[in-house]
């Protein structure tokens, strides 16, 4: 019996069909390749505002260019701070960019936000020619939000806060302490821990143990506050630039860089140092102490400065900035600040430009 050979696939000679498999190929490559489209949200009708150098700015001058938009107030006490953090961040990262998108930030207090007053708030977050801070008539702007970019704004400030229901305690109402408050409360807190530290010491020089006992616990829990509300603000708001130029700049760093390493190694020394001496070990807790005294006094003593030279400092042009900018007529200055409602961007989470009109 004869045996069969084994079955094999035939080859196709036929010349006029490779080309055809060559073709579905790179078809089935570009398909794959090609990316969706970004859907189209709106449309911006078309504007005329003024930036915050005084220049008027339409909406054909952002025609053709990719531009990411938010909505501020230079007295917001919130969020603002934390988007415009956030803007200042997307600012850094979009330098390599070479297609020139562009950042513009609408007030929604036009009546307080003058271009001066733009111009400082624009120096404090460390704007560039890239980043627009645009404000103008109260009518333009509202109508700008609701119709362009379809945000509820409100005019003559939020609803007040309901209080507590009858028979209930006013203490469920709770506090709301603003996000742009965070860093003053975090250097008296700073303020009130070298105060309690310089204290204790001239209490144990004394040999009133019971005094340095009370002011070194008052000292670690004051850090701790501290401690828990400095990362509490710069996880919503991130990094804050620092404005000044010149010797002061050389001097901020200075400062900032030995706070910073020493703040490291505090909490371990100090958690040490109270275990110590709440287990009754003196002998240790005063060699330790030697060091963890001077180091903690340090820290707390330079966070207050640091917060001075960063959000109050008095020198150069960039205080020059933050007098004109508080140089606002008292009939300007007294008028209510509007508000987004509740379809407001979150912190840390700029609004998406929608598409320019061409």
């Amino acid at each position: 019996m004869q045996r069969r050979p084994p079955w094999r696939p035939k080859r196709i000679t036929d010349p006029s069909r490779s080309p055809l498999v060559a073709v579905a190929l790179l078809a089935a490559a570009a398909l794959a390749c090609r990316r969706p489209a970004l859907p189209v949200l709106g449309t911006i009708p078309p504007f005329a505002l003024t930036e915050r150098g005084g220049d008027a700015i339409r909406a054909e001058d952002l025609a053709g260019h990719v531009w990411v938009a938010d909505f501020v107030f230079t007295r917001c006490p919130d969020f603002c701070p934390a988007l415009t953090s956030r803007f200042a961040r997307l600012q850094r990262d979009l330098e390599v960019a070479t297609d020139g998108v562009r950042l513009v930030s609408f007030s929604v207090d036009p009546a307080h936000d003058t271009p001066e007053v733009l111009q400082g708030y624009a120096s404090r977050a460390g704007a560039r020619p890239g980043w627009l801070f645009v404000t103008g008539p109260r009518d333009t702007v509202a109508a700008l939000l609701r119709e362009g970019f379809h945000v509820a704004y409100a005019d003559g400030g939020p609803p007040s806060a309901p209080g507590p229901r009858r028979g209930g305690s006013a203490r469920r109402a709770g506090v709301v302490i603003p996000l742009a408050a965070l860093p003053t409360i975090n250097a008296a807190l700073n303020a009130t821990s070298a105060v309690l530290l310089s204290l204790g010491y001239v209490a144990i020089r004394r040999r009133a143990v019971r005094v340095h006992r009370g002011c070194m616990l008052g000292a670690f829990v004051a850090s701790s506050i501290f401690l828990v509300s400095y990362v509490t603000y710069h996880v919503q708001v991130g990094t804050t630039r620092f404005p000044g130029t010149g010797w002061i700049r050389a001097v901020y760093f200075s400062i900032l860089g030995t706070h910073t390493l020493l703040a490291a190694c505090i909490p371990p020394l100090v958690v040490t140092t109270l275990a110590l001496a709440l287990r009754g070990r003196f002998a240790r807790h005063a060699r330790l102490a030697r060091w963890t005294l001077p180091s903690w006094l340090y820290v707390s003593v330079t966070g207050v400065v640091v917060y001075l030279l960063l959000y109050h400092p008095p020198f150069g042009g960039y205080a020059a900035v933050r007098r004109a900018s508080r140089a606002v007529p008292a009939s300007v200055a007294s008028a209510k600040p509007p508000s987004t409602a509740s379809e407001s961007p979150r912190p840390g989470r700029p609004a998406a430009a929608l598409a320019s009109p061409r």
